[in-house]
């Protein structure tokens, strides 16, 4: 196998990555997407699973690894980030090669299923260990409304990481 039979995908890849390094920029600024009403947007969610709809499950956990890592380096829990999304990203990955089709309404239904199974995790974690006050109240206040606000951005991230697996598709 030449180099040049693989050009597009290495491409692919790289703007994978750079669209992962500015969602998390993003993500992380309060400034580009502010908090309203208490709610922040997870953006680096719906990428990894529209990344992982459109590649083998490898690099679809790598990439899920990629930003899970970039949001470990801003979060209070080393891991934790990096292993979730990554082991997401893979089911995510394998779901779409074998069972469903890979399509807008899919790509709704795993950033919910993602989103909620993280969302699940962050608070078994963080409440489980007595981090924090009452789990059932951040869940009303917090965390159902940022998982709203991050559903948002699923077509927007799911018709860009189309158009660039389409652009860039290995023969």
């Amino acid at each position: 196998m030449r180099y040049d039979d693989n050009k597009p995908k290495y491409i692919r890849y790289g703007i994978y990555a750079l669209a992962i390094g500015l969602s998390f920029l993003l993500q992380s600024s309060a400034v580009a997407f502010p908090e309203i009403f208490g709610a922040r947007t997870f953006l680096l969610l719906p990428l990894s699973v529209c990344i992982a709809m459109h590649e083998r499950e490898i690099p679809a956990a790598i990439f899920g690894a990629f930003s899970g890592l970039l949001w470990d380096s801003v979060s209070g829990i080393e891991g934790f980030n990096a292993v979730v999304i990554m082991v997401l990203s893979a089911v995510c990955s394998i779901l779409i090669s074998h069972l469903m089709q890979n399509n807008i309404v899919t790509a709704f239904v795993l950033s919910a299923g993602t989103v909620f199974v993280y969302e699940l995790m962050y608070i078994i974690v963080n409440f489980g260990f007595g981090n924090a006050g009452n789990p059932i109240k951040q869940v009303f206040v917090f965390y159902l409304p940022s998982f709203i606000y991050t559903m948002v951005f699923v077509p927007v991230y799911y018709y860009i990481v189309s158009h660039i697996f389409s652009r860039y598709k290995t023969e």
